[in-house]
């Protein structure tokens, strides 16, 4: 319980004052982050479900299977209820409605659990209140995240070096994985995520960079590759991501140009992503640099998301999500574009907006700021 049990006591509290605006007695929270939110442990390590019960008059529950007690025993939260391991997969979630009571929130539910639930409160909706409460890190969060960030960058600059040996990208993969989580392991101590891996990346070379969800595969890095590496890293829960395209020996003109304007386009994107913009705002900024490139097909997926207890978090940077940026959210800016065929161009930087505007935490990329120093010889 690395953050310490005021500060979950500070998220209880917070939440409680919600349930009272909103006249609700109880929220269920089953999402594996939020239950870590609230209790300091992960709870998730089966397929029986595991919620985080707050009630309006500031009192918590974890509400596990018998199996899970010994690990529900580590949490600061002393009221720990259970239910029988060998009950049908739907029982479980009737017993935690009746334990919570209505009206009720819950953060997220399977479609076969809903009805189950709602035969036992007439009045349960969904409504994720942890993950609106996620969005702003407090600076002990933030601390945890700045840390996983140095990492990340350390993958990339491991990553970097290993590009002219003629290795396949999984071959990289592995030896940066291997390497960077030992080094995580020595230095972290009890920060070292021990229930989630606490490094996870993507190398991506010549034409599969053009597929940003692919895995590393078995392909040859060779002279002329583009490469997209990417690397998000956990320290004691929290994440953040590190990304950068490199250029295996000389590139043709119209691939560095393409790098260049994805570069521009995060660069746009940080410009925006201040506090009293919205996520649209910061999506359109990055995407109004790839249009006047003549490059908008290109431009695929999300601009960027939110991070922290999970990889991916709200708000997500799109045109349809208008929340507005507020100090201490901590963003990924990740504009990319995939040209089909061809190969791709993605570079990723985790940022909090501050009052003065966004804060970069990954500063070890700053090698990379000119496209020639992201060239490396074959």
């Amino acid at each position: 319980m690395v953050l310490g049990e005021a500060f979950h006591r500070q998220v209880v509290s917070a939440l409680a004052a919600r349930l009272s605006e909103l006249n609700r007695q109880a929220v269920l929270l089953f999402d594996p982050a939020n239950v870590r939110y609230v209790a300091g442990v992960r709870l998730a390590l089966s397929p029986l479900p595991t919620a985080a019960c707050i009630w309006a008059d500031g009192k918590v529950a974890l509400l596990v299977p018998a199996s899970a007690l010994e690990l529900a025993g580590q949490s600061w939260v002393r009221d720990v209820r259970h239910y029988d391991d060998a009950i049908d997969d739907i029982e479980p979630f009737r017993w935690m409605a009746r334990e919570a009571g209505g009206p009720l929130l819950i953060d997220s539910l399977p479609a076969a659990a809903w009805q189950a639930v709602a035969a036992e409160i007439e009045d349960a909706v969904l409504h994720d209140l942890a993950g609106e409460l996620r969005r702003v890190k407090s600076p002990a969060e933030l601390a945890l995240i700045e840390r996983a960030a140095e990492y990340a960058d350390i993958a990339l600059e491991r990553t970097f070096a290993r590009l002219a040996s003629g290795s396949t990208e999984l071959e990289i993969l592995a030896d940066v994985v291997h390497s960077v989580t030992t080094l995580m392991r020595d230095e972290l101590g009890e920060y070292f995520e021990l229930v989630e891996p606490a490094l996870i990346g993507v190398i991506q070379s010549g034409t599969r960079a053009a597929l940003p969800s692919a895995p590393a595969s078995t392909r040859r890095l060779s002279r002329g590759d583009v490469v997209v590496a990417e690397f998000t890293a956990c320290v004691a829960g929290y994440h953040a991501q590190a990304g950068c395209t490199f250029f295996v020996g000389d590139p043709l003109r119209d691939v560095v140009s393409w790098v260049e304007t994805a570069v521009q386009a995060q660069a746009a994107a940080l410009e925006s992503a201040v506090s009293g913009a919205t996520a649209a705002t910061v999506d359109r900024a990055a995407r109004r640099v790839i249009e006047r490139a003549g490059l908008a097909k290109a431009a695929k997926g999300v601009t960027g998301h939110g991070i922290g207890l999970a990889r991916w978090e709200a708000p997500w940077l799109r045109a349809s999500d208008q929340t507005p940026l507020v100090e201490g959210m901590v963003l990924v800016l990740r504009p990319g574009l995939s040209i089909t065929g061809r190969t791709g161009a993605r570079h990723a930087q985790t940022v909090v907006i501050e009052a003065e505007g966004s804060r970069v935490l990954n500063p070890r990329q700053e090698r990379w700021a000119r496209l020639e120093d992201r060239l490396k010889e074959f």
